[in-house]
């Protein structure tokens, strides 16, 4: 389910074998966690396998960047970033991240949910105006390796519209359970080209580093059993029917 940036033009990081041993635990406990076929994906045991997954795969992040050379920019409290609109995330991620919101003190879930209403709008309202112009007799002649999910993107990344799960210390409210196509987008060493009018630059030294392609399969396989919005896998607009659940 996972897509290679396109702006990303560094080579792979070379995975040391530390790194190789914390991948192949993430893999060994995905694959329990499909073995136990839980429930739901709000089960305690999948909840707290996940996130131990999800822990090591923020120790596998720093191996593989440290033995690389590179500097790992990103850490909890940075937030430069955070005006992707996460368009990829795993159905089960959405309810897990739901589920954690309703946790949160009922003025701040309620901020969050609003805010992803706003952001859902905005982003709707930016693929109208993507596409009416699109339309226009100027582009259809561009050149046909021209993206418009892409151009849409990138077109609101520009646009700086904060993270709804920022809180107002801009702080990332749900950092313990964040997505994983979160965690994966990483800056090596140089926060300066992370402001979203750099976005488009050649020499960006921002990579997404994945997991293999068995680690991979399990999660989409993971995404499909626990799935219950068809086609749906934006962050804001799946945590808000999650939250909408049992209202």
């Amino acid at each position: 389910m996972k897509e290679e940036n396109e702006t990303t033009v560094k080579p792979l990081l070379r995975i040391p074998p530390a790194a190789e041993k914390i991948h192949a635990d993430i893999t060994r406990i995905l694959r329990e966690i499909l073995d136990a076929n839980y429930p739901d994906c709000d089960d305690a045991g999948f909840r707290r396998s996940y996130i131990n997954a999800m822990t090591l795969y923020d120790d596998y992040q720093r191996e593989a960047v440290s033995a690389s050379g590179d500097r790992l920019a990103c850490g909890e409290g940075c937030w430069i970033c955070c005006c992707h609109y996460a368009e990829d995330v795993y159905s089960f991620e959405a309810a897990l991240i739901a589920s954690y919101v309703k946790t949160l003190p009922e003025e701040e879930s309620a901020r969050i949910e609003e805010s992803c209403e706003e952001t859902v709008y905005r982003f709707e309202r930016l693929k109208d105006i993507v596409r009416e112009k699109l339309s226009l007799d100027e582009y259809k002649s561009a050149p046909e390796e021209l993206d418009p999910d892409e151009i849409l993107l990138n077109s609101y990344y520009q646009l700086r519209n904060r993270c709804p799960f920022l809180d107002q210390s801009d702080r990332c409210a749900i950092y313990p359970i964040r997505p994983l196509t979160c965690r994966a987008y990483i800056n090596l060493g140089d926060p300066g080209v992370c402001p979203p009018e750099m976005i488009n630059e050649s020499d960006t030294v921002t990579y997404i580093l994945d997991l293999d392609d068995e680690a991979n399969e399990l999660l989409d396989e993971l995404h499909a059993r626990y799935e219950r919005y068809p086609k749906d896998t934006a962050l804001c607009s799946l945590v808000l029917k999650y939250l909408s659940e049992n209202d």
